[in-house]
């Protein structure tokens, strides 16, 4: 593990560190992130900080590359009993050369004893979880990262919880939701939310869970609303997402929905990232991907820049493209130069009436 700073030790009194660094550390992982909590007040601190918090109980410093979060605490004991979960509940004291030590571990709520068990409870599950209905989805993040079981207590505090979600701000949420999404365990975690009503406050559907499961992380957002668009809506007014994701989303099921009936306006707009996950959509659900797999072996002997060099402008540049690709891919033309010119020669003079059928 990286040392913590000088100037952090020489600044904060009575500093440890605490949250997802230790169970990382006591995971023998290198740790993501660095929790830090102090007994100086926030406001005494003499760096350069950020608001890490709306509350303004925790702030942010970047120090050499690094991120650190710090919290001020009064009682440490009292600090380790209310959070999220046991596993992030332990804390090791920062020495004086930035260094810390497993031996040390200040471990009040058998946190230590959880990991190893591979258990996620929380140590008083219904003032810790009720507190902040956030930290249900951060514990969904958790199975679905590290394949948790979780308590019966801490699970029945889950599904209470997350009844008040909609209470907190909606740009809170995305962040573990998304990781709960691109977990490793994500089949698991998602069987768990379904049983506690998590589709169904959040709108994010839990339907062929084995499926999403066996996609890269990037196309599960698509495969879980495909075919459920008007959950999509409710899902965006619930929870916020970036618009990259909106957009990620739209796009890769459009173009699912226009390989599914045979349309090609796919074949002008579609990204390299966006027609892997496109071939792994397809092949997920079972559909027919001989024309997208086509596509991506082939380099079309025209360019848009051929169209414009013989007159074609604007919107038309890219029907015609449209066109000359559904009639390679479907074989009704070569993909040589010369044919292809000859046809949008043909489609250019034309009425596109007489040939668009995209």
């Amino acid at each position: 593990m990286k040392r913590i700073p000088e100037i952090l030790i020489s600044s904060l009194e009575n500093l440890y560190l605490v949250g997802g660094a230790v169970r990382d550390l006591a995971s023998g992982l290198e740790p993501q992130e660095y929790d830090l909590i102090t007994t100086t007040p926030l406001e005494k601190i003499n760096l350069k900080t950020f608001a890490e918090s709306n509350n303004g109980q925790t702030v942010g410093i970047h120090l050499k590359g690094m991120k650190y979060d710090i919290s001020h605490y009064s009682s440490l004991t009292e600090d380790l009993e209310r959070r999220d979960f046991t596993i992030n509940s332990m804390a090791l004291p920062v020495k004086k050369n930035g260094t810390v030590s497993l031996e040390e571990m200040v471990d009040l709520c058998g946190g230590l004893s959880d990991l190893k068990l591979n258990l996620l409870r929380s140590f008083k599950p219904y003032d810790n979880l009720f507190s902040d209905p956030v930290r249900v989805v951060r514990g969904l993040r958790f199975i679905s990262e590290y394949g948790f079981d979780v308590e019966h207590n801490t699970m029945d505090a889950m599904k209470n919880s997350l009844k008040i979600v909609d209470k907190v701000s909606r740009e809170r949420i995305f962040p573990p939701l998304n990781k709960f999404v691109e977990g490793r365990y994500f089949q698991k975690a998602a069987k768990i939310a379904a049983e506690i009503g998590f589709d169904k406050r959040l709108f994010v559907p839990l339907e062929n869970i084995d499926v999403i499961e066996s996609l890269n992380p990037p196309c599960r957002w698509p495969a879980i609303f495909l075919k459920k668009m008007d959950v999509f809506n409710k899902f965006i007014d619930a929870v916020f997402p970036p618009r990259r994701l909106i957009r990620w989303i739209t796009r890769l099921i459009g173009f699912f929905e226009e390989v599914q009936h045979e349309r090609f306006g796919w074949t002008v707009r579609i990204s390299e990232d966006e027609i892997n996950c496109l071939l792994s959509l397809l092949k997920a659900f079972k559909m027919d991907s001989d024309m997208v797999e086509r596509y991506a072996r082939s380099n079309l002997a025209v360019t848009p820049k051929d169209l414009v060099f013989i007159g074609v402008r604007g919107r038309e540049i890219s029907m015609i493209m449209t066109e000359i690709w559904k009639r390679v891919l479907t074989l009704k033309i070569s993909n040589e130069r010369n044919d292809l010119l000859k046809l949008a020669h043909k489609l250019f003079e034309e009425d596109e009436k007489t040939w668009k059928k995209i």
